[in-house]
């Protein structure tokens, strides 16, 4: 039963995705200003992100709401685990999610990507940063919710690896409120996770995206928290790295490593690799 149900389940994702393109596509020909565009992007993100978290039983908590009081818009940081974080995020908070060039041109991914309204950073060419921190920083300033994984990278969940620096500029030059957030996955199939199922929800290394999207839907069920922790004040003077460096501290002080099996030697896992996302 369980393979009949993660078929199900997995078409009506795919199928999702492509209504989610067409519906994207008559909003991008009804909104001609960037940015009125993006901004109807996100809130339609945020409904068929509900609807596809509904879909593959992922079920989001919300912690620390209160932080998000009296927001109008600011930059959201935070750990990066899977594609399935976007939809989280989103599920709660209508956010332009910042990612990199290499997603934009993976098939489908990349349509969806472009569709929702994301930003994308060339990471592979590093002369090109002032020109997204300027189109962040716009973003920022029309009162959108921006939000990057300043890890640049996905991971195994072992550990939050350094916070990248250069695009926390964009916070400081508009003025505009840091906010953390962490993500904490807790259960797979009703049980803890481990080492030995995390590869059912975090997609890192050279995973392929059909079999880990099958594997999701086979795993019985997800259970994740989504901690926003208390914004952080921007000023012209601040130090970029300096705010990195706190961002991360804040959530570094909510997340949960991955915890081994009982019995199990975390040297018998592969070890840590990386997914741009």
């Amino acid at each position: 039963m369980r393979p009949l149900l993660a078929l199900v389940r997995v078409t009506a994702t795919f199928i999702t995705m492509f209504v989610f393109l067409a519906h994207m596509s008559v909003v991008w020909l009804v909104f001609r200003e960037r940015w009125r565009r993006v901004r109807w992007s996100n809130r339609l993100l945020g409904l068929y992100s509900r609807w596809g978290l509904w879909l593959l039983k992922v079920k989001v908590k919300p912690i620390g709401m209160e932080n998000l009081a009296d927001l109008r818009g600011g930059l959201y940081v935070g750990n990066h685990l899977t594609y399935m974080d976007m939809l989280a995020i989103s599920s709660i908070v209508p956010a332009c999610f910042v990612t990199s060039h290499e997603i934009k041109e993976a098939p489908l991914l990349g349509q969806v990507c472009q569709m929702a309204g994301c930003l994308f950073v060339e990471r592979r060419n590093k002369l090109n940063i002032h020109n997204e921190i300027s189109e962040i920083r716009e973003g920022l300033q029309v009162g959108l919710n921006v939000a990057i994984f300043p890890e640049a990278t996905s991971t195994n969940g072992e550990q939050i690896l350094r916070f990248r620096r250069p695009l926390f500029i964009a916070a400081i030059d508009s003025g505009r409120p840091v906010i953390p957030f962490c993500l904490n996955y807790q259960k797979v199939g009703g049980e803890p996770i481990t080492i030995r199922t995390r590869d059912m929800i975090f997609w890192y290394g050279d995973m392929a995206f059909a079999p880990h999207i099958w594997a999701l839907a086979s795993s019985g069920g997800v259970e994740v928290d989504l901690h926003f922790l208390k914004p952080i004040a921007t000023y012209l003077e601040m130090d970029a790295t300096a705010l990195a460096e706190q961002s991360q501290r804040a959530v570094e002080a909510v997340f949960k490593p991955v915890k081994k099996n009982e019995g199990s030697l975390l040297m018998d896992e592969p070890s840590l690799e990386i997914q741009e996302v």
